[in-house]
């Protein structure tokens, strides 16, 4: 029965007049996922009371990364790096005093961390750890919001990467799309209850939630910069469009308007572009929309269905689906476009918060949550589950 209460819940079916001017189509790449030589880590059990644990965290965070294999060792390496360190607490902190130590590079980094529990601290020791040892940022102090579906009712759960607090702070009938802030600190999403629609904004403790009772939501609630705004999907008059709705003084305002469909999916970091998906002879396409003129250009030409775009929040990139099964990644800066094949259908990516990396869901016999380097094309499952929806990642 829930779904036959969502009553615009992606693709299109209306027409309209082909109003977007056609640019020029950029040179395409295509790859497929292939073996990444990943940087070996040895770590040696920490001491100290909780030393083992912080440890085996430290661990597990490391290879979540993807491009790094961490594995226990009672002795340090020769040929490998090799992490060492105590642990200890003090006023109901835990403080970790260590050596990262690379015999490849000849180096010997002296490490030391302070946090208020043994989750935070290996979080913060593996970030540094990766910092160190590759080109990338660590994406361990982060968080991963969605919507576990049930029989009963939609939960809207909050948990760390290393998944070790899982945090329920919304039941309803239905929830829909939640979006994290740009700062991480606020959720925003769509609640079924009691025959209507509606907006919320909670904090991510899950101690304070706004309701704006908006008519005719179609679609995802999008940020922007200032997370004072948000861009929404509504329906009106038989068109769906874009809106921008300011939330501190509950006003709507047009944005992008017309016959047809156009549903909101992403905003640039500098706040000057939206990309949204809009239908055109029956096949949903990508588009930009300068915020400051007005212009509206179309960006995806390779055929198909082309929906999802998603701007990286620290490069250039925008990728978005094609067909549900190829990832198009379009490098704004140099207008060059790669795709990348996976072996499933997906929907609704979201990048890290360091734009290295894309969290989706995934459809099929091996559903669920999961996670992808965009460099290297390694990926994995992080939530084998296949109740799971529109997962989103935000910074901690």
């Amino acid at each position: 029965m829930k779904s036959l209460k969502i009553f615009l819940f992606f693709f299109f079916s209306f027409l309209f007049f082909p109003i977007f001017l056609r640019a020029q189509e950029p040179p395409l790449i295509t790859v497929s996922p292939e073996g990444y030589a990943k940087k070996v880590v040895k770590i040696i059990p920490f001491s100290g009371d909780k030393g083992a644990e912080v440890s085996n965290l430290v661990k597990r965070a490391l290879n979540l990364h993807l491009i790094i294999l961490a594995l226990e060792e009672r002795a340090s390496s020769t040929k490998d790096p090799t992490l060492t360190g105590m642990v200890s607490q003090s006023d109901g902190r835990y403080l970790f005093e260590g050596q990262l130590t690379d015999p490849i590079s000849e180096k010997v980094f002296n490490l030391r961390a302070e946090a208020t529990n043994k989750v935070l601290l290996a979080s913060a020791i593996a970030d540094k750890v990766v910092e160190l040892l590759t080109k990338y940022q660590g994406i361990s102090l982060s968080k991963v919001v969605f919507v576990r579906r049930t029989a009963r009712m939609d939960e809207l759960i909050i948990t760390d990467f290393l998944k070790q607090d899982f945090r329920r702070i919304r039941t309803a009938e239905l929830i829909l799309f939640p979006k994290f802030s740009p700062s991480g600190k606020k959720v925003a999403y769509i609640v079924y209850e009691k025959g209507s629609y509606r907006l919320e904004v909670a904090n991510v403790q899950g101690l304070e939630r706004r309701e704006y009772r908006i008519k005719g939501i179609a679609g995802p609630p999008v940020w922007l910069p200032d997370e004072e705004q948000l861009i929404l999907t509504l329906e009106e008059r038989g068109e769906v469009g874009l809106f921008l709705f300011d939330l501190k003084k509950g006003e709507l305002s047009k944005l992008h308007t017309g016959l047809g469909v156009r549903q909101a999916g992403s905003v640039s970091p500098d706040g000057s572009l939206v990309a949204f998906v809009a239908s055109l002879r029956d096949k949903p396409q990508v588009y930009l929309l300068n915020l400051r003129s007005g212009e509206a250009r179309r960006v995806s030409f390779e055929g198909g269905q082309a929906t999802s775009p998603r701007f990286s929040p620290k490069r250039n990139l925008l990728v978005y689906l094609l067909f549900q099964t190829t990832l198009v990644i379009y490098d704004l800066s140099n207008n060059k476009k790669t795709q990348l094949s996976l072996p499933f259908t997906i929907t609704d990516p979201s990048f890290s918060p360091t734009g290295d990396y894309l969290i989706f869901r995934a459809k099929g016999k091996k559903g669920g949550i999961y996670i992808l380097h965009l460099d290297s094309r390694s990926f994995q499952s992080y939530l084998p589950y296949d109740n799971l929806y529109y997962p989103d990642w935000g910074r901690y």
